[in-house]
């Protein structure tokens, strides 16, 4: 029996009284991993008893998402700037260990002039393209069809594409 009072609290008190986790930056900065883990667990154990509105706490798992992947984003380069960190040394803050290392390392082949990457690099994306364009033909059968090569002569069934998907909520805000 889902208990009526979780559908008026607004979202950070709800998650305060069913989980017993306050919400406020001085109680986020010191979650670990196995806080993390039984505030996920207990809430779960919750939403399945009845006492925790699911839509609602999937609500606000993804505003808060949403919340904390923008923050990071926008305090990340001021982060970068201030906390520099010897190479090969941690930073240890807030039960997190801090580390400079280099991300997102990419590699531009095509500066290299090098004729086997390019022809490689060419065929490739041919090879895609018409990869493309036989998957676009394929999903437009919706019965076994005979097709027959035109240089060869060889003959073959073609069948549908085998299609799958799962049915979720798909949670935009506003």
């Amino acid at each position: 029996m889902r208990k009526p009072l979780a559908m008026q609290l607004p979202a950070c008190e709800a998650v305060t009284l069913f989980t017993g986790f306050d919400m406020e930056p001085e109680s986020l900065i010191k979650l670990d991993r196995a806080t993390i883990a039984k505030i996920v667990h207990d809430t779960e154990q919750q939403i399945s008893d009845g006492d925790l509105d699911s839509v609602r706490m999937l609500v606000l798992a993804k505003k808060g998402q949403e919340l904390f992947n923008s923050l990071e984003k926008k305090v990340r380069p001021y982060a970068e700037e201030q906390a520099r960190v010897p190479k090969h040394d941690k930073l240890r803050l807030y039960d997190t260990e801090i580390i400079e290392k280099e991300t997102g390392v990419s590699y531009d082949y095509s500066m290299c002039n090098d004729a086997i990457w390019n022809e490689l690099h060419d065929a490739k994306a041919e090879i895609e393209q018409k990869l493309k364009e036989r998957e676009a033909f394929l999903k437009t059968v919706t019965k076994p069809t005979i097709s027959v090569d035109t240089y060869t002569g060889e003959v073959w069934e073609v069948k549908p594409p085998l299609r799958t998907s799962k049915q979720g909520l798909n949670v935009s805000l506003k």
